[in-house]
């Protein structure tokens, strides 16, 4: 099995041990776009053009093919024969979907559409819950961080919204279930991708407030407030200041329905 990891840094694992391989900058970024993109149809042309643009074609047309020949011996270490999935038919390059062939982007996008599709028909399990957290928890940073190629940009973006979306539902319907703590780890995750987010702060605070920990929920709010001051130059939301006066003052337990229905869509409040 060839374990291809494309979230942070590009790795090619087999048996636990990194793949070696002379593929060189943009043949490696080529095994990239492949493993991304199985099943897909690539022209000859266009990916010389994409991955050796300041070549001259006929020398961009010999590196194209010394790398596919590379990586067909990268495919061959994750399983004899693997190679055989790699096909060039013609002008065309396609890389199979194979079981040989694990992609981490591919299973992350399997449980976060999961994830959507669980928690907007409200069919989601606890055991869902834990098999989706698995991957979620194992989001190794941005896609192919380090290159800022557009097709690279592109797919960053489209996954890194997936992953949001996706975590930011399984924190509602954990903290819609009153699983606090879970849904507090959704939050962090969250939070570790994107610390500024303000809304999943404010959603952090309240979780924090529910979980019996009031006194680190107001130091969330002063941490958020040094942050944004730091970074951006700017004070936090007014939703973000009236949320931290109303659990200082204790005023929040009053409005607590309202609260829950407006950042879980629920009016269930439990501490676990």
């Amino acid at each position: 099995m060839l374990n291809v990891s494309l979230l942070g840094t590009a790795s090619f694992v087999v048996d636990k041990a990194v793949v070696k391989s002379d593929l060189g900058p943009a043949g490696r970024l080529l095994a990239c776009y492949l493993f991304e993109f199985p099943g897909k149809v690539h022209r000859r042309e266009r990916l010389a053009d994409l991955f050796w643009q300041d070549t001259d074609p006929e020398r961009a047309r010999s590196a194209l093919n010394t790398a596919i020949w590379r990586i067909r011996k990268v495919l061959d270490q994750g399983s004899d024969g693997a190679s055989r999935h790699l096909l060039t038919v013609g002008n065309d390059v396609i890389l199979e979907p194979s079981s040989d062939i694990c992609v981490d982007t591919h299973e992350l996008e399997r449980a976060c559409k999961r994830a959507l599709a669980g928690c907007s028909g409200g069919t989601i399990s606890p055991g869902d819950v834990s098999d989706i957290s698995r991957t979620v928890e194992n989001y190794g940073g941005p896609f192919l961080d380090g290159y800022d190629d557009d097709w690279v940009l592109q797919e960053r973006e489209r996954l890194h919204c997936l992953f949001i979306r996706s975590t930011f539902e399984l924190m509602r319907v954990a903290a819609s279930q009153g699983y606090y703590e879970r849904a507090l780890d959704f939050g962090r995750r969250l939070l570790a991708v994107d610390p500024l987010r303000e809304s999943i702060q404010q959603d952090m605070m309240l979780l924090l407030l529910l979980n019996g920990q009031r006194v680190e929920a107001i130091r969330t709010y002063q941490r958020l407030v040094e942050k944004l001051r730091s970074e951006l130059d700017i004070g936090p939301m007014p939703e973000t200041v009236r949320l931290h006066s109303d659990i200082l003052s204790g005023e929040v337990f009053g409005r607590l329905q309202d609260y829950l229905v407006a950042h879980f869509g629920t009016q269930k409040a439990m501490t676990f």
